[in-house]
């Protein structure tokens, strides 16, 4: 049976992006998150991370983006890049302006991608928005534009963050698997199924990516004013696969 598309607005999505206004609790988590995650990349040269989810409505464009602006804060500069060519969001969460972006970069219309970086959205914080959407997502992924300017933008930022489409519906995530040091999955409780990380885990296993964690994003239900609460946990790649199985 078809899941019900509960895909919040873009306006109450705006409201789970970190604040001075964020409960102390969620602001912990993301720290935790990102303490687990900054040990997890201790050895690897490699300091660029994918973001997704099984599905779509799990929050991984929001989640993406608090990990990279709670990354930024400990003064470590950081590149968002929204990866995701087929139903961006990452430039409506912030307002940015996405007439060029990542895809005016891989088609060949725009050569400096300098040029099309949103610089300081946060402190420490740089944006690259998607750009118009294209004809052939993954065919510009998998090519070697990408790979040069993952190359390029790995040598300026100590960390760069990778929003793609939810890794079930296309392979985006899983293309840049030999680019990147990793996955961090997202996971909805009360959304994702037991099945759903179970398909994501073997696509994952197939093309030897490796998880380096997840970001569990569990409703509790309405709030006094009508919005959501969340709270997140993140637990690290030893996850064995057998625990889905």
């Amino acid at each position: 049976m078809a899941k019900k598309n509960d895909r919040l607005p873009i306006s109450q999505s705006r409201k789970f992006i970190l604040s001075g206004d964020t409960q102390f609790a969620i602001k912990e988590a993301y720290k935790t998150a990102r303490t687990n995650l900054v040990f997890s990349l201790a050895e690897n040269d490699k300091r660029i991370v994918v973001v997704t989810s099984c599905s779509p409505s799990e929050g991984k464009s929001t989640n993406c983006l608090n990990m990279a602006i709670t990354m930024a804060e400990t003064g470590a500069s950081v590149l968002l890049i929204d990866c995701d060519m087929r139903k961006p969001v990452v430039h409506s969460l912030l307002r940015l302006d996405n007439k060029t972006g990542l895809s005016s970069v891989l088609g060949g219309i725009v050569r400096d991608v300098a040029k099309v970086i949103d610089r300081d959205v946060r402190p420490h914080l740089d944006i690259l928005t998607s750009g118009p959407i294209p004809p052939n997502p993954a065919e510009l992924i998998s090519g070697t534009k990408m790979d040069q300017l993952l190359e390029l933008v790995g040598e300026h930022y100590d960390y760069v963050f990778i929003d793609t489409p939810p890794a079930n519906v296309v392979t985006d995530a899983f293309l840049l698997n030999t680019r990147t040091a990793g996955v961090i999955l997202v996971i909805k409780e009360g959304h994702t199924t037991h099945d759903e990380i179970r398909e994501c885990l073997e696509k994952a296993k197939m093309t030897n990516c490796r998880i380096l964690g997840f970001i569990k994003a569990n409703c509790l239900g309405r709030s006094a004013k009508g919005g959501y609460k969340y709270k997140y946990k993140y637990k690290n790649s030893y996850y064995k696969y057998s625990e889905y199985k």
